[in-house]
C-alpha cells in the first residue's frame, strides 16, 4: 500500500517534526501513536536519463565539531617552516608517514595508510567554508546549512539531498551521536539515536512493548490520516533498526564512541534497510586551545588514532559493502597556523577533509596548497583554495545519484569547482558478491551513458609550501554542477574530453580540438607579484587572485 508524506501543515502543527525524533520523543510520540515522519513508498525517485542504472553510495558524514587542525594531520614537509612557526607542537618529517614529496600523515592515523595505498582514501587540502568568521555558533550552522545568502533556509544540506534523491525506505537518515544540522528541514524526519541498541520501545505501565506495537498496529491498520500513517511508520521503524542491532561483528574497532558509533554504521548498512545518508559526530572536541600535547602521547594524538582506527576498521567490517559507500570529515573551520603561548592553536579558516570509499580518486592530495609564507596567509590563516560545497556536489553527483538540476537544490546559487576527488558510479561495477538484499534497498539510480564521463581537469598541489604558489590553472575556473557531474577523473580518452580545460595541452592538437579551443577564453590573474594564466568558457581566478586589467 503507498504511503502518504508528510505535509506542511502537520509539521506546522508539530515543529519537532522537521528536527528528528530522539528516543525520548520517540516514547512520547508512540504515546500519540505518532512520533515519526513516513516516507513516500513509490520506489527510488530519480531523475537521471533512463539510459545505464547503478547502485548508488551511502553518504556517511563525520563531523569533527570544534575545528579540525589540517596542518597537523597532513603535515607539510618544510621542517624548518613548521618548527618555525609551530615550535613545541610541531612533527618532524622522521616521524611522518609519507604521503607525497611535500605532505606526510601524522604517525597516529597509521591505520589509514593501508587505505591511502590502496586508492581507497584521498585529501583535499585548504578545503573550507567561504566564510571566514572563526565563530564556532555561526560556522556550525552555516557549514550544516550550505545555503549561503539565502537566511529563511533552514534546512540541512543532507535533507534537501534526500527530498532530491527520494527513497522507499521508513529509515533513510540516521544520525548518531547528536542531532545535527545536516539532517533536519527535510520532507522526512531523520532517526537520531546515541546507538542503535537504546533505540526500540520500551514496556510501559506494564504493557510489554510487543502488545503495545500489535494494539499500534491493529488500531490503525485500517486508517490512512497523517497520524495513523506516523504511529505505523514508528513501529515499522523500531522493526528496522532493531534489524541493524542484531547484526554481528568480529572486528575490532577501538574502544571509544566513536568506534562504536563506526560499528553502529556498518551494521545498520550490512541490515540492508535502505539508509542513504548517516551523519556521525566524533565523540570528543577537537577545540584544541591548549596542551594539545606531542607524538608519544596528549590530546590531538589520541583523537587522531581513534579517527584512523575508527575509519579502518569501519571499511574493513563492511567488506564488499565498501564498494557503495563514502566517509568524508566535515568541520567547522581550521586552526591558525602559528601555535598559541598554552602550546595549542587559534580558529583558523583552511583545514584538511579526509574522503574514504570504494568510489574515491585515492592515493592523491586534491586541493591547491597556498604555501606557508606570511604573504600566502590571511590574517594569520591557512587561505580557503576549496569550497566544501565543490566536494559534496561531487560526492552526490558522481556517487550518490542525484542529476546536476538536483544539486543546484542541494546547494542553491553555487558554481562548483571540479576537484575530481570522486570517480563515476559507471566506473566502479558493483561487485557479483555485493548482498542482494542490501542492493534492493539501496535501489537503482539511472544516468545517461552517452553524457559520462569526459576528463576533468587534473588539481595539482604547489611546489614546495616554503616557495611561491603556484596554483594549477586547470582548477581554478568555477563549473556548473552540469558541468561537474559530466567531468571525470579517469584519463581514458574520451570523445567529448576536448570540452573540458585542459592543464597540460599537448604540442600536437588535434584540429577538433583547435576547433574548440577557439571557444575559450583566457584571462591573466595576479597575486602579491605574482602572474598565471586561466583559460577556460569562463575562466575565473583562483581565491586571493585578481584579474590583471
Amino acid at each position: 500500500m503507498e504511503s502518504a508524506m508528510i505535509t506542511e501543515e502537520a509539521i506546522e502543527r508539530c515543529p519537532e517534526g522537521r528536527e528528528g525524533f530522539t528516543r525520548r520523543q520517540f516514547l512520547r510520540g508512540v504515546a500519540l501513536f505518532g512520533g515519526m515522519t513516513i516516507l513516500s513508498a513509490n520506489g527510488i525517485r530519480y531523475t537521471f536519463a533512463a539510459s545505464t542504472t547503478e547502485v548508488p553510495d551511502v553518504v556517511v558524514t563525520l563531523v569533527l565539531r570544534g575545528g579540525f587542525d589540517g596542518l597537523s594531520a597532513v603535515v607539510p614537509t618544510d621542517e624548518n617552516l613548521m618548527r618555525q612557526v609551530r615550535g613545541q607542537i610541531y612533527i618532524p618529517n622522521a616521524s611522518l608517514l609519507p604521503l607525497d614529496r611535500e605532505f606526510g600523515l601524522h604517525p597516529a592515523l597509521k591505520r589509514l595508510l593501508p587505505l591511502w595505498d590502496a586508492k581507497e582514501l584521498a585529501i583535499v587540502n585548504t578545503i573550507g567554508a567561504p566564510t571566514h568568521s572563526r565563530s564556532h555558533f555561526d560556522e556550525i550552522s552555516d557549514v550544516a546549512y550550505a545555503a549561503y545568502g539565502e537566511k529563511d533556509k533552514r534546512s540541512g544540506w543532507i535533507a534537501r539531498f534526500l527530498d532530491v534523491a527520494g527513497s522507499g525506505s521508513v529509515v533513510q537518515s540516521v544520525g548518531i551521536g547528536s542531532t545535527t544540522r545536516q539532517l533536519i528541514g527535510g520532507k522526512a524526519a531523520p532517526v537520531n539515536v546515541d546507538a542503535i541498541n537504546n533505540f526500540r520501545l520500551d514496556s510501559i505501565y506494564g504493557y510489554r512493548a510487543e502488545d503495545m506495537a500489535g494494539f499500534i498496529d491493529e488500531t490503525h491498520g485500517r486508517w490512512t490520516n497523517i497520524w495513523a500513517t506516523q504511529a505505523k511508520s514508528t513501529i515499522a521503524a523500531l522493526d528496522q533498526i532493531a534489524k541493524a542491532s542484531a547484526q554481528r561483528s568480529s572486528v575490532s574497532y577501538p574502544n571509544t564512541g566513536t568506534g562504536q558509533r563506526m560499528r553502529d554504521v556498518a551494521a545498520l548498512l550490512k541490515a540492508g534497510i535502505g539508509v542513504r545518508a548517516v551523519d556521525i559526530e566524533f565523540q570528543g572536541d577537537w577545540d584544541m586551545h591548549a596542551n594539545m600535547g606531542n607524538l608519544e602521547n596528549g590530546w590531538l594524538t589520541s583523537y587522531l588514532a581513534d579517527l584512523g582506527g575508527s575509519i579502518a576498521s569501519f571499511r574493513e567490517d563492511l567488506g564488499v559493502l565498501w564498494s557503495r559507500v563514502t566517509v568524508v570529515t566535515v568541520t567547522e573551520f581550521g586552526r591558525r597556523v602559528s601555535q598559541n603561548q598554552s602550546t595549542g592553536t587559534e580558529h583558523g579558516w583552511g583545514t584538511s577533509t579526509f574522503v574514504a570509499g570504494g568510489g574515491v580518486n585515492g592515493g592523491k592530495i586534491h586541493g591547491r596548497f597556498p604555501g606557508l609564507d606570511e604573504k600566502q596567509l590571511k590574517d594569520g590563516d591557512l587561505v580557503v583554495t576549496a569550497d566544501y560545497r565543490s566536494l559534496l556536489t561531487e560526492i552526490l553527483t558522481r556517487r550518490a545519484g542525484i542529476t546536476a538540476q538536483g544539486a543546484e537544490q542541494v546547494f542553491p546559487n553555487f558554481r562548483p569547482e571540479v576537484l575530481s576527488v570522486m570517480k563515476h558510479l559507471s566506473e566502479t561495477p558493483l561487485p557479483d558478491s555485493f548482498p542482494k538484499n542490501v542492493r534492493d534497498a539501496l535501489g537503482n539510480v539511472a544516468y545517461d551513458k552517452d553524457k559520462l564521463p569526459t576528463p576533468a581537469p587534473v588539481t595539482t598541489p604547489s611546489a614546495s609550501p616554503s616557495a611561491s604558489p603556484t596554483p594549477s590553472p586547470s582548477a581554478s575556473p568555477s563549473m556548473s554542477a552540469a558541468e561537474m557531474v559530466m567531468a571525470d577523473p579517469s584519463t581514458s580518452p574520451s570523445p567529448l574530453a576536448s570540452t573540458q580545460p585542459s592543464s597540460s595541452p599537448t604540442p600536437t592538437s588535434s584540429p577538433m580540438r583547435n576547433i574548440i579551443s577557439s571557444n575559450k577564453k583566457t584571462i591573466t590573474c595576479v597575486k602579491n607579484g605574482k602572474t598565471i594564466k586561466v583559460t577556460g568558457k569562463n575562466p575565473k581566478c583562483p581565491t586571493g587572485y585578481k584579474i590583471k586589467r
